[in-house]
């Protein structure tokens, strides 16, 4: 019979690269936070010569062997604080506003920005201040949990949404609060069929006038997924063609918003249900 051979954990991806990634960077800037340089250093080189025996990743608790000079591997846990429901509800509502968030939590994929969000809620992207248990004593960060949270970057990166499961929650989870938020911020508005003001509409040049750069972004292929998100703009298209110039009981424009809004509410409630 065969003898099953155990994978080698082993550091593959450059420190570089996991910063240009989130969650992989919030990891990395929490090593940087906690660890002294020379402990920084000989965990990454730990990790890059596979002396660590296992790696396991739960809500709050990551959990590691690494080897070092003694016979045996050391034990660790490192806490990583789990955001309660309420924290995440905070987190969804100050994510509402940006239209891009629901499409790339569905991709699979983390808000590069998320971070910020979360900061402006009074949260850690990671964990600014590590709490370590290791069987070396260290009183301090210690040189194996930096190994462990160098794998554990490059594990985030392999699968980003883990990173909502070492903070308490999951992605339809938080999708579900991140539509329940937003449809609280459109209730009343959209059912008074409020028009839309012309000082509000964004100055949009005629199309002839930017053919040039058309097709030119404002970041290099490398720092889109860093880039800031434009504010959201409800209802772009309408707000693009203007005042409606027919008169009647409501607004035009007004009443196109709030079907709109209530064909998009109806068909996520389908989707839900079904």
């Amino acid at each position: 019979m065969a003898k099953t051979v155990k994978p080698i954990l082993k550091l593959k991806t450059s420190t570089e690269d996991l910063r240009l990634h989130a969650p992989s960077v919030w990891v990395i800037d929490s090593i940087s936070k906690n660890f002294t340089m020379d402990r920084l250093v000989t965990g990454q080189t730990y990790a890059m010569d596979g002396q660590i025996r296992s790696l396991q990743i739960s809500s709050g608790l990551i959990k590691a062997s690494v080897m070092c000079t003694e016979e045996r591997p050391y034990r660790l846990e490192i806490d990583i604080p789990v955001l309660s429901s309420d924290d995440w509800t905070k987190v969804s509502q100050r994510m509402a506003g940006e239209s891009r968030i629901a499409a790339r939590l569905s991709a699979g994929k983390i808000p590069s920005n998320l971070a910020r969000m979360m900061e402006d809620c009074g949260l850690d992207a990671f964990a600014d201040n590590l709490i370590v248990r290791c069987g070396c004593k260290d009183k301090k960060p210690c040189k194996h949990a930096a190994a462990a949270l160098f794998l554990t970057a490059q594990r985030l990166l392999a699968s980003p949404l883990l990173y909502f499961q070492i903070r308490g929650t999951d992605k339809d989870d938080l999708l579900l609060k991140l539509r329940q938020a937003r449809t609280l911020d459109a209730k009343g508005e959209a059912r008074a069929h409020a028009n839309i003001r012309e000082d509000e509409m964004p100055v949009l040049l005629p199309l002839e006038d930017c053919l040039e750069d058309f097709w030119k972004s404002s970041h290099s292929l490398k720092e889109v997924n860093r880039a800031p998100m434009p504010a959201h703009l409800p209802h772009a298209l309408l707000r693009r063609l203007g005042v409606s110039p027919m008169d009647g009981r409501f607004p035009m424009v007004g009443l196109l918003e709030t079907i709109f809004d209530d064909v998009s509410r109806l068909s996520r409630q389908q989707r839900r249900e079904s």
